[in-house]
C-alpha cells in the first residue's frame, strides 16, 4: 500500500502521471494545487479501480471552494497523519 501525494494542478504532467501509476491498494492524497483535481466529477474514472482518492480539506477550502464542491472525500491534517501511518510507502 502506497500513499501518493499529488501537489501540482491538473495542468501539470507529473500530477497526471501519478494518478495513472496508482495501484488498487494505493491511496491518492491531493494537496496544495492538486486539490483542483477534486473538482473533476469524472476523476474516479481516470484512476485504476480500487484506488482511494481523498483531498486535504484545508487546501481545498483555502482555494475558495466549499466541502460540497468536492467530488471526493476530504480529510483534515489528522486524516493525513492517519494515511501516513496506514501506508507502507509514500510517493510525492
Amino acid at each position: 500500500m502506497t500513499l501518493i501525494v499529488v501537489k501540482k494542478s491538473p495542468e501539470n504532467g507529473i500530477s497526471n502521471r501519478l494518478l495513472k501509476v496508482a495501484l488498487p491498494s494505493d491511496t491518492i492524497l491531493l494537496v496544495q494545487d492538486g486539490v483542483l483535481f477534486a473538482m473533476d466529477k469524472d476523476l474516479e474514472s481516470k484512476v485504476t479501480q480500487g484506488v482511494k482518492l481523498v483531498a486535504l480539506k484545508e487546501d481545498f477550502l483555502a482555494r475558495g471552494f466549499s466541502e460540497a464542491d468536492s467530488s471526493i472525500p476530504l480529510v483534515d491534517y489528522n486524516g493525513w497523519v492517519e494515511l501516513l501511518e496506514q501506508n507502507d510507502k509514500v510517493i510525492s
